[in-house]
């Protein structure tokens, strides 16, 4: 037999204070450990997962500020922009730092970049959206 009851959907939290919550908590554990190398290192790094947390933190924004099926096309349109918008801040904040900060520490700025991209992925694979009840 069919069943016939109506479906019950459920609206989708994403969890993004808690993503931005853990992301900030690794870039200071991150950058207190290059800070044993020098303040330099840990400044450096700090500021490499600066240039990841706020490009990141603006996509996320500007995602997720529509909900539900009568805004799918505003979801999409802002998709695309918000991801263009995304690469091109994280493109213009590296130039900034290496135009405009003098002394850098390099290795630790990359590093922690490449960190926090790693960090990123795997927080939104492990903290998965949960449903609105």
């Amino acid at each position: 037999m069919c069943d016939m009851r109506p479906r019950q959907h459920r609206i989708t939290h994403i969890p993004l204070a808690r993503w931005l919550t853990i992301e900030l908590i690794t870039l200071v554990i991150l950058s207190l450990f290059w800070s044993l190398h020098s303040l330099l290192a840990g400044y450096s790094a700090f500021i490499g997962g600066l240039i990841f947390i706020v490009p990141n933190a603006w996509f996320a924004h500007r995602v997720y500020r529509y909900q539900g099926a009568r805004h799918a096309h505003l979801m999409v349109g802002n998709l695309f922009r918000a991801e263009s918008t995304k690469i091109a801040l994280t493109a213009v904040f590296f130039a900034a730092v290496f135009i405009l900060m003098e002394p850098v520490h390099v290795p630790a700025l990359l590093f922690t970049f490449a960190v926090m991209v790693l960090a990123g992925g795997a927080l939104r694979w492990l903290i998965r959206p949960q449903p609105r009840r």
